[in-house]
């Protein structure tokens, strides 16, 4: 299991640990319980840096289109690990995952 200090250093920012959301499955040191707490804080962050863009607040760094992608990616990883119901996916009308 992956130590608490690097797993809370993790979570602060998902993305600079993890290049795909299949990292976060394929990770051995992981438990089930950390994997959806990951993945569910990066889709946080993803669904923030959509609003963000929609807003002109994103760095200029950010390819367009990037994070709506890996925020597929990250709902199909939570699907893959039965964190979310694949029903589940039309149930955020929001950005921000609200109603």
């Amino acid at each position: 299991m992956m130590n608490n200090a690097r797993f809370e250093d993790a979570l602060t920012d998902v993305a600079k640990v993890y290049a795909d959301p299949n990292d976060i499955i394929g990770a051995e040191d992981l438990s089930q319980q950390q994997k959806v707490k990951l993945l569910r804080q990066w889709e946080f962050d993803l669904r923030e840096n959509l609003v963000a863009s929609e807003e002109n607040m994103t760095a200029e760094t950010t390819p367009e289109g990037h994070s709506a992608e890996l925020l597929r990616g990250v709902r199909k990883a939570l699907i893959a690990i039965g964190a979310v119901d694949h029903k589940d996916e039309s149930a955020a009308p929001t950005k921000t995952g609200g109603a």
